[in-house]
């Protein structure tokens, strides 16, 4: 067995013996990653050049795929691993959070949405559906575009809604490396919404930007009608 062989067997047995990367500094949890996309090589090298390029274990993970190529033995499997990494996270918080998660508060609400764009660089937006319990149906990112630009389509919003039966929504967008105060787009688009929403019988809960400096709850700035939910 190579001196590398041993590292990264050591690395793994650590990883297993203990669960979970307690312990762990940020290059060992990317070099125990890419042990699985780099064989027979030495990845702790590749790991600190990581660090130093991004640097920090989140600008890593938040990087795009180019981004992650530009670094030295860094090629498209292991770029593609690292990748995957948020959304997949993102993907296991979401259907963890979605089980019969009752949205009855509007820091509940905030931190739920919050939570739908951990990691993402791209403005998105996202269409939740509610029962009448204000229950989460699904979360459903409907559009995505540009730092300064989404387009959010009424019929589409709509044909979503009933197609879960359901009887209130959550919107809820972000304003990547920006202030989370609404623009006058979104002020508007969230009034249109909200009186499509209503001729069906569909109550807008809230809308929800997250930026760069926390969230902004239309609902908590008396900008929606609504019924009485909790702080």
């Amino acid at each position: 067995m190579s001196v590398h062989e041993g590292h990264r067997d050591r690395l793994r047995e650590r990883f297993l013996r203990d669960g979970n990367m307690t312990g762990f500094a940020p290059h060992e949890a990317l070099e125990l990653l890419l042990t699985y996309a780099i064989p027979r090589r030495d990845v702790n090298p590749i790991a600190h050049r990581l660090m130093d390029h991004f640097g920090s274990f989140h600008a890593v993970l938040e990087a795009r795929q180019e981004e992650l190529t530009e670094v030295p033995e860094i090629g498209p499997g292991a770029a593609m691993l690292i990748r995957t990494l948020l959304p997949l996270f993102r993907m296991y918080e979401n259907d963890r959070l979605a089980e019969r998660k009752v949205l009855s508060s509007y820091r509940e609400a905030r931190d739920y949405c919050a939570s739908l764009f951990r990691g993402v660089t791209e403005e998105r937006f996202y269409l939740v559906s509610l029962d009448a319990r204000l229950r989460v149906i699904a979360a459903r990112a409907i559009a995505e575009g540009t730092v300064d630009e989404v387009a959010v389509y009424p019929r589409q919003v709509l044909s979503l809604l009933l197609r879960q039966n359901a009887q209130g929504a959550l919107l809820t967008h972000n304003h990547p490396g920006q202030s989370a105060e609404p623009s006058r787009a979104d002020t508007e688009m969230t009034d249109l919404l909200s009186d499509v929403m209503e001729k069906v019988g569909i109550r807008l809960f809230d809308h929800v930007i997250c930026g760069a400096d926390g969230t902004y709850s239309f609902a908590q700035h008396g900008l929606l009608n609504q019924k009485e939910v909790s702080e």
